[in-house]
């Protein structure tokens, strides 16, 4: 792989001044004040509480911060009591437990390992679990893009900068779900990816076991094999053709990556239910249109949204830096970034995607102008101080217990649970797409539903498009209803469905809150 000297240089430079104590001699006074100043245990102390830890920090507390009231997600719920059951039983499953309407129906849990960590959170603290998982996913990702960006522009402040640029992006899809484990192994095959082109040629060694975990987690890992091929592809030849590049790899790199991407795509096949992991991002791509064309995440991006005004803000001004300043592009990074922008304007559920893309080549831009970090005018004592101060307002900021429990409150039917404990309908009860997850996490095979968020399951067996005719009140919603067997139908307050029970003299309202509403049918109606 070929390299100007003046690249070199520039990676060298400052990657020392993060990853290596002895990229730099300590100014003198330093060596006067602190006579351990030249042992190893005070140089690593140092480079724990140098500015651009201090600059990780920062970012992290400003993440953590957007996510505090973050942690209820429809399909949190039915993620946890799928791993609860999988630790329980030691068996993974093969047919949905869960529900009246699609009972027996083959299904798989997909992100086993990811839903047993997060049955594992919720064993170890409850909500407070579930949060200390959510906010140290979220850290993780602050971090690694952070140090994906400085791998890229070798330039510790303008990656700082790109990261803080871009977290409100990112923070869109910042609830707690397995896709984050996903997010957290993508970052880290780019790394890897960027460092072997730098050459470090040990970094892809790390990759095939990271896709064994990967693909047991998230399907996700399907972007990881994209990004290595994306690697391989374009270096099998060299061009330079106005701001857009290519540089070769060395006959030994070519077999390296294309190695990396035949055992990280045969260790794919090591999972509990064969292939079948492998192949479901691809099934969820071409076999569910009803879960693409409904469910939020898969719908495009939307320009009405605070998230989509500032993306495209920010698009905007990237052009604009074009126009006036000459940009150039290796063909990986010119590939990922329109990838990144397709996928993202396609289904919003990958915003992150495009943060990842999109980001380095924010960073290199800055890197123009933004000074280098400067070993020699760090100030330790004073990088510490601030990330004691940092730290303790944001544990202090982070909710408590008792504000997880009134987060849960506010959006799902938490009245309604002990209402159902107290007079279970094990089977025949209509419930809102939203509701389903919580329901099957607080009351399980006691309380059978009609739908959750496993969307895959319910469009196969034909529910899901039922549950939609119900929910959007078509024609034949109340024959429907009639079809299922329905006897009582937990809801939304405001959902169209709680209007037209209300004025229907068929039901009556057995509880209600401000959250949800649940009816049972009158005696002597047939359904």
């Amino acid at each position: 792989m070929k390299k100007s000297e003046s690249t070199v240089q520039q990676g060298a430079q400052e990657s020392n001044l993060i990853a290596s104590p002895n990229a730099a001699p300590y100014p003198p006074d330093l060596d006067t004040v602190h006579p351990a100043a030249t042992s190893a245990a005070w140089k690593t102390i140092r480079q724990a509480i140098s500015f651009p830890v201090l600059m990780a920090v920062l970012l992290v507390a400003v993440a953590l911060i957007g996510v505090h009231e973050r942690l209820p997600d429809p399909d949190t719920w039915w993620h946890i009591a799928v791993g609860e059951n999988i630790l329980r039983n030691h068996a993974w499953p093969i047919s949905d437990p869960y529900s009246f309407t699609a009972a027996g129906v083959h299904w798989i849990a997909y992100e086993w390992l990811g839903e047993v960590a997060m049955a594992l959170a919720a064993r170890a603290g409850g909500l407070s679990g579930l949060a200390a998982l959510l906010f140290g996913l979220v850290a993780a990702i602050t971090v690694l893009l952070y140090y994906y960006f400085y791998v890229r522009c070798g330039n510790a402040k303008a990656a700082c900068v790109a990261t803080g640029v871009l977290l409100p992006v990112a923070a869109a899809v910042f609830t707690l779900r397995p896709q984050l484990f996903g997010y957290v192994f993508l970052l880290i095959t780019l790394i890897c990816l960027e460092r072997f082109r730098q050459g470090h040629s040990r970094a892809l060694w790390f990759l095939p076991p990271l896709f064994l975990v990967w693909v047991n987690t998230h399907g996700t890992f399907v972007f990881g094999l994209v990004a290595i091929g994306l690697y391989y592809v374009s270096g099998l030849f060299e061009f330079h053709f106005g701001g857009l590049s290519a540089e070769a790899w060395t006959g030994n790199q070519r077999l390296q990556l294309l190695l990396t991407f035949l055992f990280s795509t045969l260790i794919l096949l090591v999972t509990p239910y064969g292939s079948q992991l492998a192949a479901y991002p691809v099934e969820i791509a071409t076999a569910q249109p009803y879960n693409i064309a409904n469910i939020q995440e898969w719908q495009p991006l939307s320009f009405g949204l605070g998230v989509g005004k500032y993306l495209l803000a920010l698009v905007l001004i990237m052009f604009l830096v074009h126009v006036l300043l000459p940009v150039k592009y290796r063909l990986h990074e010119m590939a990922m970034l329109l990838f990144g922008v397709y996928a993202t304007c396609v289904h919003i559920r990958f915003i992150l995607i495009f943060v990842m893309f999109f980001g380095p080549i924010i960073a290199c831009i800055l890197a123009r102008w933004l000074p280098r970090y400067n070993r020699e005018k760090d100030q330790p004592l004073l990088n510490l101080a601030i990330i004691a101060l940092v730290a303790f307002a944001v544990v202090n900021y982070l909710p408590s217990k008792s504000d997880l429990q009134k987060l849960v409150k506010k959006d799902y039917p938490v009245g309604a649970v002990e209402y159902l404990r107290l007079h279970p309908r094990p089977t025949g009860m209509f419930n809102a797409y939203g509701f389903g997850g919580y329901l099957i996490w607080q009351l399980g095979s006691q309380q059978k539903v009609f739908i959750d968020g496993r969307a895959d399951l319910y469009e196969y067996s034909g529910v899901f498009q039922d549950y939609l005719h119900i929910a959007n009140l078509n024609d034949d919603a109340l024959p429907l209803l009639g079809k299922y067997k329905i006897e009582s139908c937990l809801v939304g307050r405001k959902d169209a469905l709680a209007t037209l029970l209300s004025a229907s003299p068929d039901w009556k309202r057995a509880y209600s809150d401000d959250v949800s509403v649940f009816f049972v049918r009158s005696s002597g109606t047939n359904p």
